[in-house]
């Protein structure tokens, strides 16, 4: 609320007064240095109120008093635990018109930056604790480490309880909903997107994205936890449960997966089919099976038949007829598919000859025996020509790239076993992260 003030000189006692509105008394408090003045007719409504000294000495008093103030003539009575010692009448005007505004002064010169104020006490967070916000503009929570080398944000999950429990997450993310409309398709937010920190010298690396380790079992009968499980989510197409992208390179991409055994196992275990949308290169290959006579204690394999070509193989048996005669259909997309045929004959249980009489032609070719009935096996291999294939076909020799030149895919085979593999040198491992 807005206050006049009112100024009180003891020592100059004032002439004439009227009766109403009236101070009629005053309290000076010097313990708590303030007075108090009583009295009626402050203001229209005829409220008695009680205004407070602003400040005084022992030879002056300046009170607050209400803007509502009526402008009149006051009879002021002051005491110092003398009731009445002192009185004075004190005149209150109505407010005047504005004066005009003055000029503005020359800025003066910029004042020294003092030095920095002390850190302010640490605040506290009652836990648990949930919290919500909205952030429009930006992450609702952002901290930042100022300190090299350590975390900004460490979860630790809660110990399990006693017997067959799980040990709390160390940190859980959940991505938002989406909103989308039947003309507008919507995402749900990711939950958690990390990004690794650049390389900032020439030589650096750059940082990694996510960094997991699963725990450790400590006992024997124990596995150890995994580094990473994910679950693609769920709906009529579901989702990946990984879905990788190598990083673009100006000289050579990184690759989208990158797998190293440890300790004998697989790099790489899949428990269903794999679908390869382009080239498989391997060192060798094989099927494996639990074996036909015994399949609960040994396997079978069967090495895979390698060919410097894209090679087809299509073989079958056939009777030929009472004039020696035996037509053999291929698929209608045999042609399509292959080129450059090649035949292989074998008779079976008797002594004849057998020759292919006519070559594939509309999907069909002939074999002639020397004699009437003959079983004869036939064998029949192509080189695809599809549309892939003749865009993608395989160079049987190739130079090493140079930086390559002078190591190997398996050094250990060559006398080279402590030095580090191609796939070691193009997939080198950073130092290891600060976790804490």
């Amino acid at each position: 609320m807005k206050h006049s003030i009112l100024l009180l000189i003891l020592f100059a006692p004032l002439v004439g007064w009227a009766q109403t509105p009236v101070i009629e008394d005053a309290t000076v408090n010097l313990t708590k240095s303030y007075i108090a003045l009583a009295g009626l007719n402050f203001s229209p409504t005829g409220v008695a109120p009680t205004v407070t000294v602003y400040s005084f000495t022992n030879t002056e008093i300046i009170v607050e008093v209400p803007s509502t103030l009526a402008a009149a003539t006051y009879l002021v009575n002051v005491t110092n635990s003398v009731p009445h010692s002192g009185s004075a009448n004190v005149t209150v005007g109505a407010a005047g018109p504005q004066g005009p505004i003055g000029l503005t002064g020359p800025q003066g010169p910029a004042g020294a930056t003092g030095p920095a104020g002390p850190q302010g006490t640490a605040g506290t967070v009652t836990l648990p604790f949930n919290g919500s916000a909205a952030g429009s503009t930006g992450s609702v929570f952002n901290i930042t480490n100022t300190s090299p080398n350590h975390s900004a944000i460490a979860g630790h999950g809660g110990q399990a309880l006693s017997g067959a429990h799980t040990g709390g997450v160390g940190v859980g993310a959940y991505g938002g909903s989406s909103n989308g409309t039947s003309s507008e398709i919507g995402s749900g937010g990711t939950g958690v997107t990390a990004v690794g920190g650049d390389g900032t010298a020439e030589a650096d690396y750059g940082g990694v994205g996510v960094t997991a380790t699963g725990g450790n079992a400590n006992n024997s009968d124990g596995v150890g936890g995994a580094g990473v499980v994910a679950w693609g989510g769920t709906s009529n197409i579901g989702g990946d449960g990984i879905r990788a992208i190598g990083g673009s390179g100006t000289v050579e991409g990184g690759a989208g997966i990158y797998a190293v055994q440890s300790n004998g196992s697989d790099a790489g275990d899949f428990a269903g089919n794999v679908d390869v949308a382009g080239s498989l290169s391997k060192s060798g290959g094989s099927f494996k099976i639990d074996h036909p006579l015994d399949p609960a204690n040994k396997y079978l394999y069967h090495s895979f038949v390698e060919s410097p070509d894209m090679l087809n193989i299509y073989n079958g048996n056939v009777v030929t007829d009472g004039s020696g005669t035996a037509i053999v259909t291929m698929p209608a997309w045999f042609e399509a598919l292959n080129t450059d045929f090649r035949y292989q004959l074998t008779v079976i249980g008797q002594f004849a000859q057998a020759i292919i009489a006519s070559e594939i032609t509309n999907g069909n070719f002939t074999i002639k025996s020397s004699k009437p009935g003959v079983k004869v096996s036939w064998q029949v291999t192509g080189i695809r020509q599809d549309a892939w294939a003749n865009a993608h076909r395989i160079q049987v020799e190739v130079d090493k790239a140079p930086k390559d030149q002078g190591h190997y895919i398996h050094p250990e085979l060559f006398g080279h076993g402590r030095e580090p593999s191609i796939a070691e040198m193009h997939h080198p491992r950073p130092p290891a992260p600060s976790t804490n």
